[in-house]
């Protein structure tokens, strides 16, 4: 009875390990394209997985702290949540299939730079110092 009992918790953490080293292999493909992100990403339930909220988070974040070469950078709205970006990104790579190939760190940028762009601050117009009162002329 004991050796039966340890087989079959033998065969128990067995499935386990290997659900969870396919769980993880399938996590991690998000990275790699729009098709991968879609597959793993998309939910029914009222919770996205927590993996893809985090890389979009990460990607949009590193995006918002970063001034592009044009002058241009995200800036995030308070009211955006993490969920609502991720959406945006589902629904991007959902209305283009054409792009599904590419890089999900570029699809992210695509959609966070078409909706949460800002302009650069005005840098304040370069004036004359004021005159030096000791200064006699």
């Amino acid at each position: 009875m004991k050796a039966r009992y340890i087989k079959t918790l033998i065969m128990a953490v067995l499935a386990l390990t290997i659900s969870s080293a396919a769980k993880a292999q399938k996590t991690s493909d998000i990275i790699n394209t729009g098709d991968d992100f879609l597959a793993v990403c998309q939910y029914d339930n009222n919770r996205p997985p927590d993996v893809c909220l985090a890389y979009v988070a990460g990607v949009a974040g590193t995006l918002a702290l970063n001034w592009s070469d044009t002058g241009q950078r995200i800036c995030i709205p308070d009211n955006a949540t993490l969920r609502t970006t991720l959406d945006l990104v589902l629904q991007y790579i959902k209305d283009n299939p054409e792009k599904r190939n590419q890089k999900t760190i570029f699809l992210i940028a695509q959609v966070a730079i078409k909706k949460y762009v800002c302009e650069a601050p005005k840098q304040p117009a370069a004036s004359a110092p004021a005159p030096d009162p000791k200064v006699h002329q």
